[in-house]
């Protein structure tokens, strides 16, 4: 904020000095802006998965595209020779409507699929129209006439920005809960300062002048939060998908989804801990599919994958909402389930053992493989830790598996 503050200041001297030079580093640091917007939401788009910043990045460009040119056919720059001040007007009216539809349109994005290429259209055809209609066709209506001022159309413009603005805050609003807080904040915020700038555009007869001066330094301002909000919003927020990702794929197991023996172990941990903290219990299922070497050998290691992701899913529909499935290697699974006594845990072994037999029963290829499950509990007061209790696990299965080949 306090750069800000300077910065402001220091544009102010240049205005005196300089309005020229005041003029193109406003308009400057808003296509900088911009173009960032765009290069953060298309390039991290992969990890984030932001519709809105996306859409936001994309309608941000074409913006950008007729700021510059703005910028270039301002009075005064001679890169035009032969426009005066209602061409720089037109444009800077056509960026404005660009720019509050585009932030009234963009919370709606924010849950729904959004059509890369249909949008980027959309927004070329647009801004290539209003480029044509302005500098070459001169069909836009007239915005600002030397020595007279402001057009009634360019006033009746600024007011239409202004309600769609304060309408875009308003739906922004409404969708509060499904927005970032950051981008909530900094957004709404600067859509209320743009409103405002617009409305100080209603009031200079001098392209030069005070009224315009204030409207610009507004804009500033309003971009310098899009900056703080959506572009450093931007920056952070991939770099931790990606670390969360990364942490998710080392402790997941790819072919099942459930958490892999790692992952587990540092479950185990925290619930290990957090059971100890609320002196309350750990149950542990310790699972074994017997014969299913038998079954992969017959059938192939694609049938076998395909036999061990469907036992996972049915382990997820037999478990409480708060037990944890894991694979902890294999054909051997784990679940880890908080606050149980040993009748729970056992209710939750024969619910397993049933929906299994059951899922065997209904598949030929399946005859022959059964299940093993042993079962560990910790409770407040013993002394052993996760390898204990995992070993008491792995005993009780192997106990429950030596019985089965002795009855045979």
């Amino acid at each position: 904020m306090a750069l800000l503050l300077v910065s402001s200041v220091v544009l102010y001297v240049v205005a005196r000095v300089n309005y020229l030079l005041f003029h193109a580093l406003v308009e400057g640091f808003a296509i900088i802006v911009a173009a960032l917007i765009y290069v953060l939401a298309t390039r991290t788009y992969q990890h984030s998965r932001n519709n809105m910043f996306l859409f936001l990045g994309i309608s941000y460009f074409h913006v950008a595209v007729l700021d510059f040119s703005h910028l270039l056919t301002y009075k005064g720059m001679g890169v035009f020779p032969g426009f005066g001040a209602d061409i720089p007007t037109q444009l800077w009216i056509a960026g404005r409507f660009m720019e509050a539809l585009s932030l009234l349109i963009a919370p709606f994005f924010q849950q729904k699929q959004i059509n890369r290429r249909l949008i980027t259209a959309v927004y070329t055809l647009a801004t290539v129209c209003l480029l044509l209609s302005i500098m070459v066709f001169r069909v836009f209506p007239v915005c600002f006439i030397e020595g007279k001022g402001l057009t009634v159309f360019k006033v009746l413009s600024e007011y239409v920005i202004v309600v769609v603005l304060l309408g875009s805050a308003y739906a922004l609003y409404l969708r509060r809960e499904q927005v970032e807080q950051s981008i909530f904040g900094s957004v709404g915020i600067a859509m209320i300062i743009t409103a405002a700038s617009e409305l100080s555009f209603t009031l200079y007869t001098d392209v030069y002048g005070i009224a315009n001066m204030i409207g610009h330094m507004l804009k500033i301002v309003s971009y310098y939060l899009i900056y703080s909000g959506v572009v450093v919003h931007g920056i952070d927020t991939p770099y931790s998908l990606i670390s969360a990702e990364l942490k998710g794929r080392a402790v997941k197991d790819v072919l099942t989804g459930l958490h892999n023996r790692q992952g587990m172990v540092e479950l185990m941990e925290k619930e290990l801990y957090q059971a100890m903290q609320a002196r309350s219990s750990l149950g542990i299922l310790m699972i074994d599919l017997d014969n299913f070497k038998l079954i992969n050998d017959s059938y192939g290691h694609l049938f076998g994958d395909e036999v061990l992701k469907r036992f996972a899913a049915l382990l997820g529909s037999c478990i409480r909402e708060s037990d944890r499935a894991c694979r902890f290697g294999g054909d051997e699974f784990v679940v880890l389930m908080r606050d149980v006594d040993s009748k729970g845990l056992t209710h939750v072994k024969q619910r397993i053992q049933v929906a299994t037999e059951a899922w065997i029963a209904g598949h030929e290829r399946l005859q022959g493989m059964g299940v093993s499950i042993g079962t560990a509990l910790w409770q407040p007061g013993q002394p052993f830790g996760i390898d204990s209790l995992l070993k008491l696990a792995d005993k009780s299965m192997y106990a429950i598996k030596q019985s089965k080949k002795n009855q045979c």
